[in-house]
């Protein structure tokens, strides 16, 4: 028989305040995204690829993909979802034919003033109470989960 007494501490785990994080997040970025009236356009998983190309435009896929730390094929669904939506458009690089070139439309350069927004507002309500230790401190540690699990994926774990 399984002890109830053990499920409140279970919830208590790294996992499960990742898993909360996560979906009041998403919950936090759509209802933003609404506001400013982006919702049609941007989904949540957009807006690193939305603002690594804001810095630098017209990239390789490979590039972004270490800029962005994210897996190819998150970033290949992402891509395709903002090819669709008219953001992002994809070509051979002239080079390497191999190679695939990311580039925003004009559609996509047009929405960066409102995703500004939407990111500081992200960032107020993320960071309201807590001192900038606390910020870095939580930036680094969600830097290094990331690491950890972006290793056990390429490491077939």
């Amino acid at each position: 028989m399984i002890s109830t007494a053990a499920a409140p501490a279970a919830l208590e785990e790294l996992s499960f305040y990742i898993g909360r994080a996560y979906y009041n997040y998403k919950l936090l970025l759509e209802r933003t995204l609404r506001e400013f009236g982006l919702d049609r356009l941007v989904t949540p998983g957009m807006g690193h690829l939305l603002f690594a190309r804001f810095e630098e435009d017209d990239c390789i896929i490979r590039d972004l993909a270490e800029k962005t730390r994210l897996s190819f094929p998150t970033l290949t669904v992402m891509l395709r979802k903002m090819e669709k939506a008219g953001l992002v458009r994809s070509r051979r690089d002239p080079q390497d034919g191999r190679a695939v070139r990311i580039q925003l439309t004009p559609l996509g350069r047009s929405i960066r003033p409102k995703c500004r927004k939407v990111l500081a507002r992200l960032n107020s309500v993320l960071g309201s109470g807590l001192p900038m230790e606390e910020v870095i401190r939580a930036r680094k540690a969600l830097a290094r989960m990331i690491d950890n699990m972006r290793r056990d994926e390429e490491s077939g774990g």
